[in-house]
């Protein structure tokens, strides 16, 4: 006789800390501007290196993963605004027109209206990660693993530009803490 509701989903409790005020405490400070000036350093390197032509596919995800974080961070009200949408909107625009070049004709190549799309997503980003604590990272980290594992499994509607970097394919608990 065949099963009238489907199983229920295994239990997993939320981890536990014993020091839960100190953490409450550390999450919500902001980033510190010594880490934010390091990430931002870290993306435009690899900017200057995919406009370069040097390990294109590798950079071409962490711009990927700048765009899907800035995006997320944009709906948390973090560096929010019209203004910074079309950025956002630009940039994975141009993101996208870059990869479908390459699958058809095997081109890095970036335009200098997608260089300044992505020069702009650089800004924006690091506008955002300046007033963003800890806390409203790891958040803004969540819902962007979320969503892009919502798109890989078809959930994206129809003329959404799915736009994947390495966040979808990292597991946030094996990675180090921010």
């Amino acid at each position: 006789m065949p099963r009238s509701s489907k199983p229920r989903k295994a239990y997993r409790p939320a981890p536990v800390h014993a020091n839960i005020v100190q953490r409450a405490i550390g999450g919500a400070g902001l980033i510190h501007p010594g880490e934010v000036a390091a990430q931002c350093q870290r993306i435009q390197h690899a900017l200057q290196q995919f406009s370069a032509g040097q390990q294109c596919p590798q950079h071409w995800r962490s711009l990927a993963d700048v765009a899907n974080m800035a995006e997320t961070l944009a709906a948390m009200r973090l560096g929010a605004g019209p203004q910074a949408e079309a950025v956002i909107q630009q940039a994975q625009q141009a993101l996208a027109d870059v990869w479908r070049r390459h699958a058809q004709r095997g081109s890095w190549t970036l335009y200098p209206a997608e260089l300044e799309a992505l020069h702009w997503l650089l800004r924006l980003h690091q506008t955002q990660m300046a007033v963003c604590s800890y806390t409203e990272f790891e958040e803004a980290f969540q819902r962007t693993t979320r969503r892009i594992a919502q798109a890989r499994a078809g959930n994206a509607p129809p003329t959404a530009h799915v736009i994947q970097g390495d966040i979808g394919t990292i597991n946030p608990h094996d990675r180090k803490a921010a």
